[in-house]
């Protein structure tokens, strides 16, 4: 396990503390699903289709990107041969489990901000899945604009998208001198000198083939009080030293905390999601203690503890009464989920035994999601999932009120035929006082 008991305490300390940054690099996308290819690898692709065009081209160039990149610009080929040339189509793919990390953290506003070096888009494909339309920004001006940060944290892609203003992606130092890139470098740099003081920075696979833009994030970290810094990179420390110096030198002085984490970025990142989903889930479930220990019921806060990542997810989505399809927003639960949380205390008593987020008992699945007040129907309705979500035998709404349907008149053990199948599945949906009623709790 890469994480340690120290980092897990910092990092979910600076959760807490709106203090967390993410700087992504190409490591970041490299890790399967997503398999994207090196930068390396694009300069090889690229070589090899211009080669017969001319067939002097330089070997050395073959495997760095910058210095191909230089020769086209140099030669005023870069927006005409260079960009079309670039593999575009390979800088895609689906979301790996450090993308879906940094996505989550960024829309629940778990981490205040995160800045990539990627082309990619399978940290925003990822929201976008789950209904959130989360846009980069090319710019501190963007990183401010309401349109890029509306209820999720920025993400800054320092480095260009391939999604906005493609031709002025930016691949070698020539290219700092162009108005446009000069602009969004320097409106980056500002931005960071004012964002990243105080901050624990977690460095993720940034120690690439991008000799140059290490150079220019050493000139931008001009900030030398940061709370921690965690650089996570499969590479020894005396590669990270030999490959960038001149940023590992800034990032060593920029706290007296740092740390070199010589692991995958996206297991480290799939990790410090689930402690922070396990953090969730225990500040989840003793909201519903106050309720539990005044009917003598037993309100241990750990059930989620030997819970996937996935699961905790799913608690969460279930906590904030959230369809699966959707994505949670909260970095802790807030009051209205206390109801849900004590039925999960309410239902262990009577035996029933958890199964991932949800419960079993006497050979039902019981799912309990946050109804905060709402209808019944109205909630129901909203649970329009995709048909790949295992279904639950009976949803347990709680907190919510069945205006159709009075409470009184629901026979035990009948809760299945109280609502039609249609919105939210094949399940029975009861509120709690109903489901208690029928499963005779």
């Amino acid at each position: 396990m890469p994480l340690s008991e120290e980092q897990r305490i910092r990092l979910l300390g600076a959760v807490d503390s709106g203090s967390l940054i993410f700087l992504c690099g190409a490591g970041l996308s490299m890790p399967q699903p997503s398999g994207l290819p090196s930068a390396a690898r694009v300069a090889q692709i690229c070589y090899d289709d211009w080669l017969a065009n001319e067939p002097n081209l330089a070997p050395a160039l073959r495997n760095d990107v910058d210095l191909l990149a230089a020769h086209f610009h140099g030669q005023n080929l870069f927006a005409s041969v260079f960009i079309p040339r670039v593999p575009w189509n390979e800088l895609t793919g689906p979301p790996n489990k450090g993308h879906a990390a940094v996505a989550d953290f960024l829309i629940s506003r778990a981490s205040c901000a995160a800045l990539s070096a990627n082309f990619d888009t399978m940290i925003e494909h990822w929201a976008q899945e789950r209904k959130v339309a989360l846009k980069g920004a090319l710019t501190g001006q963007d990183a401010v604009d309401p349109l890029c940060t509306a209820g999720v944290s920025p993400l800054l892609k320092f480095h260009g998208c391939m999604n906005l203003d493609r031709p002025n992606t930016l691949w070698t130092g020539g290219q700092l001198n162009e108005p446009t890139i000069q602009n969004r470098v320097t409106s980056s740099t500002q931005w960071m000198g004012l964002h990243l003081p105080g901050k624990h920075i977690v460095v993720v696979g940034f120690w690439t083939d991008w000799g140059y833009l290490n150079n220019v994030l050493a000139d931008a970290f001009a900030v030398n009080n940061a709370a921690s810094v965690t650089v996570v990179d499969t590479g020894s420390t005396t590669d990270l030293q030999t490959k960038a110096p001149d940023l590992w030198a800034k990032m060593t002085g920029l706290s007296v905390s740092f740390e070199h984490v010589q692991a995958s970025g996206a297991d480290f990142l799939d990790e410090l999601r689930q402690e922070f989903s396990k953090s969730w889930s225990r500040r989840y479930f003793a909201l519903g203690a106050t309720q539990a220990n005044a009917m003598g019921i037993a309100s241990p806060t750990t059930y989620g503890d030997t819970m996937s990542c996935d699961e905790l997810y799913n608690v969460r989505q279930d906590g904030e009464g959230v369809p699966y399809n959707k994505a949670a927003r909260t970095n802790r639960p807030d009051g209205s989920s206390a109801q849900a949380a004590f039925v999960h205390h309410q239902l262990r008593a009577a035996g029933a035994t958890h199964d991932g987020p949800w419960l079993e008992l006497a050979g039902r699945k019981i799912r309990v999601i946050n109804g905060a007040g709402q209808d019944l129907a109205t909630v129901k309705e909203s649970y329009k999932e995709p048909a790949t979500v295992k279904g639950a035998d009976l949803v347990i709404c709680a907190g919510a009120n069945d205006l159709a349907v009075p409470a009184k008149i629901i026979a035990s053990g009948h809760g299945s035929s109280i609502l039609r199948p249609g919105a939210g599945g094949n399940a029975a949906w009861m509120t709690r006082e109903q489901a208690m009623a029928a499963l005779g709790v």
